[in-house]
């Protein structure tokens, strides 16, 4: 009896700690409906979806002005959006009704990197939609991560960043993240085929006053920014037994290859181990 009552309030404390964790993301009143709104399969997609930012983002509302605006987005002639507003068919929806609707829009026109919106009032908005979704999907982590659900928690850490930096992790124009480089200069370097990181520390200074109509030292200045951004770390994982009920003990090294820059900022990373088939955490640190 004593050990299962020790089983039982080691328990409660647990959940208590999930409960003071949470309460640092989201009013009180709240957590107990996001706990029981999170599914197992949870994906990015979800991530996004309106049931999750609009209790956050009250002040957001559908103006008359704003819907062709909306529609012509959703329709993504161009192809830019990830996700789209679609109807009882499948086919893109032709008309944005709901401000859910329009959270949602306005949450994949961002980031793509290269918004089409430029009204004053909907810029409002997105940054409002993504300092709400960037905090929300911090907590959705966290809470993943504390349930051992891997696919959560890795969705929600990626879904975090790109509200963060208001880019996708796969976005054309990765360079907005650096100082000095903004919406022209990114699609410029874009052009040069210059689109990561990498190809901007190979790429030849000169060449990039070129094509950005910059003088020298312009070409240095932005080879320079790359100081901000954290160190490379190697991930290497080694098999170190192998038993015979199917159970391996693996041992993962990081080894960091560059040295961190100038950067005011701390950065850390989210190391999650776990089995994408069983969808289980074995392990989570941050790394700093």
């Amino acid at each position: 009896m004593k050990c299962s009552y020790l089983y039982v309030r080691m328990k409660r404390v647990s959940e208590c700690g999930l409960l003071l964790l949470l309460s640092s993301f989201l009013p009180s009143h709240l957590i107990v409906k996001f706990m029981h709104k999170n599914p197992e399969n949870y994906g990015i997609k979800k991530g996004i979806s309106a049931d999750r930012l609009e209790k956050h983002v009250q002040g957001i509302q559908l103006r008359r002005n704003e819907k062709k605006i909306l529609n012509d987005i959703n329709a993504d002639k161009d192809g830019r959006l990830r996700f789209h507003i679609l109807g009882d068919k499948g086919k893109k929806k032709k008309r944005i009704q709901t401000r859910e609707e329009k959270i949602f829009i306005l949450a994949n026109d961002c980031l793509t990197g290269d918004p089409s919106v430029h009204e004053l009032s909907l810029i409002q908005d997105i940054n409002s939609i993504c300092s709400n979704g960037c905090r929300i999907a911090k907590c959705m982590k966290e809470y993943f991560v504390y349930k051992k659900n891997f696919k959560g928690a890795v969705n929600s850490a990626l879904l975090a960043k790109s509200f963060n930096q208001k880019l996708w992790d796969d976005s054309p124009y990765l360079l907005k993240q650096l100082p000095g480089i903004g919406m022209i200069t990114a699609k410029a370097l874009h052009s040069m085929g210059v689109k990561s990181f990498e190809a901007l520390a190979e790429a030849d200074p000169r060449k990039i006053e070129l094509v950005t109509g910059r003088k020298y030292p312009f070409g240095n200045h932005i080879k320079d920014s790359l100081l901000s951004l954290p160190p490379k770390v190697d991930v290497k994982l080694t098999e170190m037994e192998s038993h015979t009920h199917g159970k391996s003990k693996l041992v993962v090294t990081l080894t960091r290859i560059s040295q961190s820059g100038q950067s005011a900022k701390r950065h850390y990373a989210d190391m999650i181990i776990g089995l994408e088939e069983d969808n289980t955490i074995f392990f989570h640190e941050k790394i700093r």
